[in-house]
């Protein structure tokens, strides 16, 4: 795919009803580590559910009527910001522009709101697909997370 935003796709918030599916994305030790820092594979059967919070948003990515990509957004107010977290995409359909897709659309999101001047993500992993993807949605490396061992990418809203 030459451009993977243009990738074909839409998000929709997030139902239980798909955490099964999203669980089972986490198909490897090393997504699981990267994705949450899990460290005893496979993941618990409710690790999806636990990750819903009051203050967390979260979303699939769509195509074809059925999900990709799961992710969420979560307030970080003291930072004028939203973090994007557990950005996670279906084994089948890695590197196909999913992630990327998810993230703009994030992206877009999030930049709407008055009181968010930037969106950031604190990675788990220096795994270059996941930066890629990152850096292809417009994200910039700024460093290292403050938060955790890996890597922080920015997108100051415009």
């Amino acid at each position: 795919m030459s451009d993977p935003t243009q990738a074909k796709a839409d998000i929709v918030g997030f139902s239980n009803e798909y955490s099964s599916t999203v669980r089972s994305w986490m198909d490897s030790e090393e997504t699981y580590r990267n994705v949450c820092q899990g460290q005893q594979f496979p993941p618990p059967d409710n690790i999806v559910e636990s990750w819903q919070r009051s203050n967390v948003v979260s979303y699939l990515l769509f195509t074809e009527n059925r999900p990709v990509a799961y992710a969420e957004l979560w307030n970080r107010p003291q930072e004028m910001a939203v973090e994007i977290a557990h950005l996670l995409v279906d084994p089948f359909q890695r590197s196909k522009g999913f992630g990327t897709k998810m993230l703009q659309l994030l992206y877009d999101r999030a930049s709407q709101r008055r009181d968010v001047s930037q969106v950031l993500a604190n990675l788990q992993t220096d795994d270059e697909d996941v930066l890629s993807c990152f850096l292809n949605a417009g994200f910039e490396l700024v460093g290292t997370s403050p938060h955790t061992l890996g890597l922080r990418v920015i997108r100051f809203v415009k």
